[in-house]
Order: C-alpha cells, then sequence, then structure tokens
C-alpha cells in the first residue's frame, strides 16, 4: 500500500486524541508528510468520512458522556465545549446523529451510544497484483494523448507523465463553489482584452481546495491560461511548450505563477463537469493506494482541451492531473 496511506493513520488517531485538530491542517498535513492540498482527499478516500465529521462525531459522542454524567453543566456549555456556535446548531446536530434531542438524551440516555465510539475504518485496501481492479496504469510522455477516458463504469486510463514548467496568469475565485462562474467570465473578459485565446493560450484550472471539505465562504478555485512566448519565436507542436512570465496583467486580480515541472498522474475525461468530481476521487481512491508516489506539494489541476459551448457538453475533453513524485 501507498505510504501515504499507511501515515494517514497517525492523523486519524491525532483527531481521536485532539478532536480540536481538525482544523489545524498544517499540524496534519505534517503528520502524513504531505501537503495541505491533498490531505482532505486522500483522508476521505482511505476512511470514507471527512476530517471535520469524523472530529464532529467525536465532539458530540463526548458531549454525550456529559450529558449522560455531568448533569450540573447546562447544555449550552456542552454544546460551546463541543465547538457549537449555539445552542440550536448542537441540538440539530446532535438529534442527527443520536435520534434524539440533547435534552431529551440526558434525561434516557442510551447506554449502547455511549458505548459505541466513532470509528473509522480503511476503505482502501491493496491488490495482490498492486494495482486496481478499476484501473489501467502505463507510462508515457507528456505528448501522448490517452486512447480513452472515462466510461460509464468509471475506469480509467492513467498516464504517469512528466509535466514541463507552465508559466500562467491566474485569477482566484475565493467563495462559495456556485459563484465560480462569475469569476470564470471576468477572466475571459480580461483574456480576450490581452489577446490571449485558448487556440494560441492553454486554458488551466487549479483545484486548491476539496469542495466538499471547506466552508463555501473560503473555497479556493484557480481560474488560468498560459503566458505566451513573444511570437516572433516560432514554437514546432511537438515540443515542450515554452513560456515567457509576465509581471504585468493590467489587473489587480491577475498574478502570474507557475505549474512546475515534475511527474503528474494523467487521466483525460471526455464529459461534463458534473462528471469530474468522481475522476478526481477516483485517483485518490483506487489508483493512489496501489502505487509507491508520493504527492508532490501542489494542488491537482485541470487542462481545457475542448470546452462548452465550443463543443457539446458530453464531448468535452479536460485532462486531470495529480502532482507526483517518487517516494523517498
Amino acid at each position: 500500500m501507498n505510504p501515504l496511506y499507511l501515515r494517514l493513520d497517525k492523523v486519524a488517531e491525532a483527531i481521536l486524541k485532539a478532536p480540536e485538530l481538525a482544523s489545524d491542517l498544517s499540524r496534519l498535513a505534517s503528520l502524513a508528510c504531505t501537503s495541505e492540498y491533498h490531505l482532505h482527499r486522500a483522508f476521505n478516500a482511505k476512511f470514507g468520512i471527512n476530517i471535520g465529521a469524523y472530529a464532529r462525531q467525536l465532539r458530540l459522542h463526548e458531549s454525550a458522556y456529559k450529558l449522560a454524567f455531568r448533569p450540573q453543566k447546562r447544555i449550552l456549555d456542552i454544546a460551546i465545549e463541543a465547538g457549537f456556535g449555539s445552542h440550536e446548531s448542537y441540538a440539530k446536530a446532535f438529534k442527527k446523529h443520536y435520534n434524539q434531542s440533547p435534552s431529551s438524551f440526558r434525561k434516557t440516555p442510551k447506554v449502547e451510544a455511549l458505548h459505541q465510539s466513532p470509528q473509522i475504518t480503511s476503505l482502501v485496501i491493496s491488490s495482490e497484483k498492486g494495482s486496481s481492479v478499476l484501473m489501467n496504469t502505463s507510462h508515457d510522455n507528456v505528448n501522448s494523448t490517452p486512447e480513452s477516458g472515462a466510461s460509464e463504469n468509471h475506469q480509467l486510463d492513467v498516464s504517469v507523465i512528466q509535466f514541463p514548467a507552465v508559466d500562467i496568469a491566474l485569477m482566484m475565485h475565493v467563495g462559495p463553489p456556485s459563484q465560480v462562474m462569475s469569476t470564470v467570465s471576468e477572466f475571459i473578459t480580461w483574456r480576450r482584452e490581452n489577446k490571449l485565446p485558448p487556440s494560441t493560450s492553454r486554458t488551466f484550472n487549479v483545484l486548491y481546495d476539496d469542495p466538499d471539505n471547506t466552508p463555501p465562504e473560503s473555497y479556493r478555485f484557480g481560474v488560468a491560461c498560459q503566458l505566451l512566448m513573444p511570437s516572433s519565436t516560432p514554437v514546432r507542436t511537438s515540443d515542450a511548450i515554452e513560456t515567457c512570465p509576465s509581471t504585468d496583467t493590467n489587473h489587480s486580480s491577475v498574478t502570474t505563477t507557475t505549474i512546475p515541472e515534475g511527474y503528474c498522474a494523467k487521466v483525460r475525461h471526455i464529459g461534463t463537469d458534473a462528471e469530474l468530481g468522481a475522476v478526481v476521487h477516483a485517483l485518490y481512491h483506487q489508483w493512489l493506494p496501489d502505487t509507491q508516489f508520493e504527492l508532490r506539494d501542489f494542488p491537482i489541476f485541470l487542462e481545457r482541451i475542448r470546452f462548452f459551448p465550443d463543443v457539446a457538453a458530453h464531448e468535452a475533453i479536460t485532462d486531470v492531473f495529480l502532482p507526483i513524485e517518487a517516494a523517498k
């Protein structure tokens, strides 16, 4: 099994001992020896539960004990100690978990619930052959094109490629995922004004956060395009694309950065964006555990090859890149 998925046990153990650590991503990522960009997805892939949800279950379990055995404590105080901002939010979460209100539980505690502490079990099981039964792994170079993408039975072709560094202009969306398109629209306007059309400048998205594990107001999604080298210098289509960064973007929200060079696991997805989440999850949940690769300190990112409305939504082509490196 991949060493990362073994180290995640340390993360689960740390949260079990101190649920408040769930908000300290830097410390948890250090325990797992991985990047914060990948921690949430990897933890969920292994245990089938989000870090926040696991910590919340632990806090609710502790609060149930207090309700049963600390009658002098007010329910509001117990709620605050469990990390809830109000009696109402605590009562709602408690009832959803125990099917009983806090006040009712205090009067008639469910003994069986007190003995059933939250347990998590690894969902990642390494196969005897060393590869996932739902994955076909191949090694190729960066200029190759996978012959097939995700099919209806979720089989994926994963290529390990060397991705060359690409300088990009990036606009960061910060806020609810439902509002991403407003940022995309603003970036498209900037892109047109700066003569960087998709036909000559590659299009990227950088997935800084997992929408399932990030508060909507804190969610980050990068919208980007390649910064081109001077047009006077011809580039053969078979060459790795060189770039020339620009420091003046003429826009306060557009910055320049680089997608770093390095190995990536690459999947070509043909279909709508609604299916991309399943592809990303499969890389962490099915493919990575059966390898010996570590995750590099850069988020998973997408390159839009063909996109709606230039083509029909089901014919859109997106390459998904998971930055990896050989285990040390």
